[in-house]
């Protein structure tokens, strides 16, 4: 009784058995089988596994590209290779972000980002400090923002002495009827008063 192999039974004959044709012909069909092995990447490798028939293994194999390349089947083409994937990691040939698609950051971006200042740094990025602030210099033009600094130097205080260094105009309106200051009114000379109406206020000047 001939022994057989441990994988795929081919049969092999014992040393005082005489050649049989139609069982090495049965054998080279079992061999010609296994070496043209359908393949199927259903089944993922265990973490252990080291070996196993050749269709076995094939179909490992192809499950494994499948997953490296995201496609649904294994012999479908990836869109990008390993090797365009290296040469947009490391050469630089990748596509910048814009406005309207995503990409990787440019290096001039990159060091606008990096140089982000809650300081008022001429050509930098504004960034607010652990306070939430960030400062401004002085405003030279009219959509300029205006600093505290600078507010408080050209503006009247709230609930602060100020002294006035320009002309006080009020607004002058027939409205009688809201507590306002209508008209400021100077009596410079004369023992009457000027005449004056609901919202005036009269100074009286020596």
């Amino acid at each position: 009784m001939p022994r057989e192999t441990t994988n795929y039974n081919l049969q092999k004959p014992l040393y005082t058995e005489n050649a049989d044709i139609a069982v090495i012909n049965e054998d080279l069909d079992l061999i010609d089988t296994a070496l043209t092995p359908t393949v199927t990447a259903t089944n993922a490798p265990s973490s252990s596994a080291s070996g196993g028939k050749l269709s076995v293994v094939l179909g490992w194999l192809a499950n494994r590209i499948k997953a490296i390349t995201g496609l649904t089947s294994w012999q479908g083409t990836p869109p990008v290779t390993l090797s365009q994937c290296r040469d947009h990691i490391q050469s630089g040939t990748h596509a910048a972000a814009t406005t309207s698609a995503n990409g990787f950051m440019s290096a001039a971006d990159k060091a606008k980002l990096d140089g982000a200042t809650n300081l008022a740094t001429a050509s930098k990025l504004m960034i607010r400090d652990a306070n939430g602030r960030a400062k401004v210099a002085n405003p030279s033009d009219t959509y300029d923002i205006a600093n505290k600094s600078y507010v408080d130097t050209n503006f009247v205080k709230k609930n602060a002495d100020t002294t006035m260094s320009a002309k006080l105009a009020a607004y002058s309106n027939t409205d009688y009827t809201t507590r306002q200051v209508r008209n400021i009114v100077f009596w410079t000379s004369g023992s009457n008063p000027p005449s004056t109406s609901n919202g005036d206020v009269l100074i009286k000047t020596f």
